[in-house]
């Protein structure tokens, strides 16, 4: 499991999935699909990224990071709403500049 600050926030933990890896993070994958983010008063927030996915055709760094900004939305937003955590995700891709995946997000027709 890879560790590293967000690229686009460069403030919340990400934790990046990977083959071999094992443990609570891990199995949480049984609910949720891609990622997800943790919240709350006894901890600081941060997100997990199901980084095996790249090897599926459809998976770039890009899909990656539009994850990540996805479950960055919840996280600044600081809701379980799905429509304001994408939206949230997207506005902080764009203050970013990062486009591409932003355009990924907006693509996918939830905002």
């Amino acid at each position: 499991m890879k560790i590293r600050i967000s690229k686009i926030d460069n403030q919340t933990t990400v934790f990046l999935v990977e083959d071999g890896d094992s443990g609570p993070l891990v199995d949480a994958f049984d609910k949720f699909k891609n990622g997800y983010s943790i919240m709350g008063d006894a901890v600081p927030p941060f997100a997990v990224i199901d980084s095996r996915l790249l090897k599926e055709d459809w998976c770039t760094d890009d899909h990656l990071l539009a994850i990540e900004a996805h479950e960055l939305g919840h996280i600044h937003a600081q809701t379980e709403n799905e429509v304001l955590a994408e939206q949230t995700g997207i506005d902080l891709l764009l203050m970013s500049n990062l486009k591409k995946p932003a355009d990924i997000l907006l693509q996918r027709g939830i905002v």
